[in-house]
């Protein structure tokens, strides 16, 4: 009871948002949650739709599937959710990672001048607070560059970044994975790649429902 949930509700086009909720009670067939609201308005979602959620239990994160059964507005507003089930554990991040190959270039940043040098690479993984990406060449931890990532459905964005992890997977081979993090981004962009993330956990969990 009150434990708080991350509710994920997947939009047109692909897209998810995520709201905040918690759990009002739990009986042996169904779970009721606070209803999930959008700037005073109620999220809206249609009954029988499969939804997302997150939650922390004990310093452990988990994520769930579920699907919306019925609303009610007395006592007070809520959703009637089917229990949660595809229960599993996942990693704890400040945000949340995955897989995934874009192209990138980068610039080199000294003395607060960009480099004329443009560098190709491609991603490895994304996340909102950095990508990982993949050179043939090592750079220095500390490096500081200008990166710009092509997002499908989103476009090119270029954002200040600074090398923070070093790894070559294969000593035999000049591979180098570099962990890049994003230095100075506003909270728009941030969102914007957030919300592609979300787009394609979804996509990803679909397919595992199939």
């Amino acid at each position: 009871m009150n434990q708080r949930i991350a509710i994920i509700v997947p939009e047109r086009g692909g897209l998810a948002q995520q709201y905040h909720s918690r759990v009002e009670d739990i009986t042996i067939d169904h779970m009721v949650i606070a209803m999930p609201m959008s700037k005073a308005f109620p999220v809206l979602l249609q009954r029988g739709e499969v939804f997302f959620g997150r939650t922390v239990i004990n310093g452990l994160a988990y994520e769930f599937t579920s699907s919306l059964l019925a609303k009610q507005m007395n006592p007070l507003p809520v959703w009637v959710i089917a229990l949660p089930y595809n229960i599993k554990k996942i990693q704890q991040r400040a945000f949340v990672r995955i897989d995934a190959v874009l192209p990138v270039q980068f610039k080199e940043i000294i003395n607060d001048e960009v480099l004329d040098e443009t560098v190709s690479a491609f991603t490895k993984d994304i996340s909102g607070g950095g990508v990982q990406m993949v050179t043939e060449r090592r750079w220095p931890i500390g490096t500081r560059m200008l990166v710009t990532i092509d997002y499908p459905d989103i476009g090119p964005l270029t954002i200040k970044s600074e090398v923070v992890r070093v790894h070559q997977p294969q000593s035999e081979l000049t591979v180098f994975w570099i962990g890049i993090r994003f230095a100075e981004i506003n909270e728009k962009d941030r969102n914007t790649i957030i919300r592609f993330i979300f787009k394609k956990q979804l996509e990803q969990r679909r397919k595992g429902l199939e």
